[in-house]
């Protein structure tokens, strides 16, 4: 009940501070001609950057592995309020399930999304679980990162997550497909450090995508 009760509080919150944004959106031709051309695909992002994503990607048939924690009750509830599909595990607890539940939603033509330095980092550096997956099944996978014109970031967390002040803009920013070709130890390796840099080059351009203006230090 108590999970509940805080996924609901926590849904409500992300709904309405997010409603008071101003959000573009670049590149989305990107995933968009994907979905025309039937294919459905990974979205990947970094753990930090995932507050305005719920919102806007809210009701649009994509899958999101929660962990089997207190704290993953309620990050499933959540979701699930904004019309994901869940499954649950982690790398850290059952992981083998999480992973089994996301090849599932691949197989069943259904997109993910993964924060791939997650859960607890390093920050920044992709783990190499999404490569695995697009390999196995042959999906694109399309980084995806925003941007504010005005936020906090929670330096003393290990993720450095970005908060967007109300009412400030925001910016959704998509990144060029990255293809797996198999499940070789060598290609995996490559595309993990390819996709880390895009997602890196992606952030970059978001965060500078308003200008001068710069995130402001939170605790």
């Amino acid at each position: 009940m108590r999970a509940r009760i805080l996924s609901f509080i926590g849904w409500s919150l992300i709904s309405l501070w997010s409603r008071t944004l101003r959000i573009r959106f670049a590149n989305l031709e990107i995933p968009r001609g994907l979905a025309a051309g039937g294919k459905n695909f990974i979205y990947a992002f970094w753990h930090g950057r995932q507050f305005l994503l719920f919102y806007t990607h809210r009701d649009s048939n994509i899958v999101i592995p929660a962990s089997e924690s207190r704290d993953g009750e309620i990050q499933a509830g959540i979701i699930s309020r904004f019309g994901f599909g869940v499954v649950r595990g982690s790398s850290k607890r059952k992981g083998a399930q999480a992973y089994l539940g996301l090849m599932k939603a691949l197989k069943d033509e259904k997109c993910i999304a993964l924060a791939v330095d997650g859960p607890r980092g390093p920050v920044y550096e992709v783990k190499q679980g999404i490569t695995s997956l697009a390999g196995k099944l042959g999906k694109p996978i399309v980084p995806l990162v925003m941007g504010a014109k005005r936020s906090w970031v929670l330096e003393r967390i290990w993720d450095k997550y970005m908060l967007p002040m109300p009412f400030t803009e925001c910016v959704v920013m998509y990144g060029e497909p990255i293809l797996v070709s198999g499940t070789g130890e060598e290609e995996l390796e490559n595309k993990r450090n390819e996709l880390t840099v895009a997602l890196n080059t992606l952030m970059a351009r978001a965060d500078a995508y308003f200008g001068s203006s710069s995130p402001a230090e939170g605790e």
